[in-house]
């Protein structure tokens, strides 16, 4: 949704494709000979990327999350390395590939290290953020408020 929203307010018009499969499938097994559809089955785990959107002079390949965390930045790192070998994104392989993570919330020394690594950062904020803090992100957090005493009695 955050994806969804973003890409209909930045770019409105332009097609967002999402969870966009990337790349033939490198796994294979080893010393393990299996029948051509088996082998093929193994093509359902390629790595996908949230989005691709295909912008004026660009093809962003896009990894969003609320929380802005570094592992993002690597993840759209190696889904970049994959969209050259996309079937899908031959069309495409004369415009620059952009990679880009999209964050809920703001982390600067976050967007520093995705900066300095060759990585466009956006942050937009839904509406819908408050909802989804309590419902999802806050309920796997203690409520206990730090530092405060937590013994319990003995019966």
């Amino acid at each position: 949704m955050l994806l969804r929203e973003w890409a209909a307010l930045k770019y409105p018009g332009y097609w967002l494709r999402e969870q966009v499969r990337l790349g033939p499938t490198q796994s294979s097994l080893v010393n393990v000979q299996v029948s051509p559809a088996l082998e093929a089955a193994l093509r359902v785990w390629n790595w996908y990327a949230d989005g691709v959107l295909v912008a004026p002079g660009e093809v962003l390949v896009i990894e969003a999350k609320v929380q802005p965390t570094p592992a993002a930045v690597g993840q759209v790192l190696f889904y970049l390395e994959l969209m050259a070998s996309t079937p899908e994104l031959t069309a495409s392989l004369s415009l620059p590939f952009v990679p880009m993570v999209l964050f809920a919330e703001s982390d600067s020394r976050v967007t520093r290290f995705a900066q300095a690594k060759g990585v466009r950062v956006e942050v937009y904020t839904p509406q819908w953020i408050a909802d989804y803090l309590t419902q999802v992100q806050f309920r796997r957090r203690s409520t206990a408020i730090p530092g405060a005493n937590l013994q319990t009695e003995s019966v």
